[in-house]
């Protein structure tokens, strides 16, 4: 990425007993080079086209390709705004300064809807209650298990709650996000309280539309299995691989000048905890969720992990034992670590690598139950749609400043120690 420089650090944002005539106001953009968002794009569109290839040769392969790096997408959005609302209702201060590249991240949920479109041709691929012939007592193929869910596992009824779902995300990242672009131009005392309000009612929206969206998108792969925990699931994994993109796009940032001298060690630290906490988190979710099945011992509820520990989907369980909780906990662990930038860059792209895992290991044993195979579609839709959010997302930040200007606890995030 070239760099991108920022303009001179307003002293009086940090002191603002100077005087007034030392006030110039701040312009935190980035510079007219293109290439920061025309380069994913290009990359993104370039591995979407070779998918497109894919799709005609392995139709069913692309779909679920496709569908675990669009979910990977959408978690990524789902996180962000997670962040962006959490922080309001708590007056978080120190986020100031790291807030508008979440907030400019919520701006994919018109793309993502966009791109689901291909999946829509999927759906009889990807999902088994889409098949007529489950709800015909007449037929052989008749799944009385399904016939009772068919209320819910309907396909108008699917399309009307991902439209629900879409127009809920995007009502709040629209608020949320203009909200804070206008107070860069206009410091209205009034708007960190409509921010706060508009992420009260919208933090419980938020919570069922992602528990049913994860039920729908993901669980109902496997529409015999059910687990009321997944949803939490889902969510805990959003969270963990948006503080980590959030993460390496600022250690990026900073360490290309950018941002140099504003966002600081003190700020990272903070993100480091909370990226190091929910590590611990997702690993509780994930074994409470695999605990209590196995307690439990109900056949419908066993046989899900049972594809997953055998055919060589074991050695992918074990990947994310170690791999999305042993060793992000260990290196997370140290107060130094925390504080050390280009390490939490490091683990933000780990945390991205782990988290397409766990989203492939969730969907793929439903298409390859009978052994473990990577296919290179996998990897193309994955960093086609990824590619693609980029080069949006830093398209949205060349647009508005970097730095939610006029917000009242900006110069308190600035000087954060």
């Amino acid at each position: 990425m070239a760099a991108l420089k920022f303009s001179s650090f307003p002293v009086w944002l940090i002191d603002p007993l100077r005087p007034t005539r030392d006030k110039a106001e701040p312009h935190y953009r980035l510079t007219e080079d293109v290439r920061p968002w025309a380069v994913p794009l290009a990359i993104g569109v370039a591995f979407l086209c070779i998918s497109g290839v894919g799709w005609a040769l392995e139709a069913e392969q692309f779909y679920f390709s496709y569908l675990v790096g669009w979910t990977f997408c959408l978690t990524l959005a789902l996180g962000a705004l997670f962040f962006v609302m959490i922080q309001h209702l708590t007056r978080a201060q120190w986020v100031v300064a790291v807030r508008r590249l979440p907030e400019a991240l919520l701006w994919s949920f018109p793309v993502l809807a966009v791109l689901f479109v291909p999946l829509l041709f999927g759906l009889h691929d990807l999902y088994h209650w889409t098949h007529p012939e489950v709800y015909d007592p007449a037929h052989p193929d008749y799944d009385p298990i399904l016939a009772g869910k068919q209320l819910y596992l309907n396909v108008p009824f699917f399309l009307a709650r991902i439209a629900f779902y879409f127009f809920i995300w995007t009502l709040l990242a629209y608020k949320l996000y203009t909200l804070s672009v206008r107070q860069d131009v206009d410091p209205d005392p009034a708007i960190p309280a409509q921010q706060r309000k508009v992420s009260a009612w919208g933090m419980p929206l938020y919570g069922v539309t992602v528990a049913f969206a994860s039920y729908d998108f993901l669980m109902s792969l496997d529409p015999h299995w059910y687990s009321t925990i997944f949803g939490v699931y889902f969510f805990s994994g959003a969270f963990f691989v948006a503080l980590g993109f959030i993460t390496t796009c600022y250690v990026v940032l900073t360490r290309t000048g950018t941002l140099r001298g504003i966002v600081r060690v003190p700020h990272f630290q903070d993100l480091g905890k909370l990226m190091f906490g929910f590590t611990a988190f997702w690993a509780y979710i994930a074994f409470s969720q695999y605990m209590l099945i196995w307690y439990g011992n109900l056949p419908e509820e066993t046989i899900w992990f049972r594809h997953r520990l055998e055919h060589g989907w074991e050695v992918l369980s074990q990947v994310l034992v170690w791999g999305h909780f042993v060793l992000p906990f260990v290196i997370l662990l140290p107060w130094v670590a925390k504080r050390t930038a280009l390490l939490l860059g490091i683990m933000g792209v780990w945390f991205a690598l782990i988290h397409w895992v766990d989203l492939f290991w969730v969907a793929m044993p439903v298409l390859h139950a009978e052994q473990m195979r990577f296919h290179w579609l996998d990897v193309t839709c994955w960093l086609g749609l990824f590619g693609l959010m980029v080069g949006l997302l830093f398209y949205r930040l060349s647009r508005h400043s970097l730095v939610p200007q006029n917000d009242p606890y900006l110069a308190r995030s600035l000087a954060l120690h």
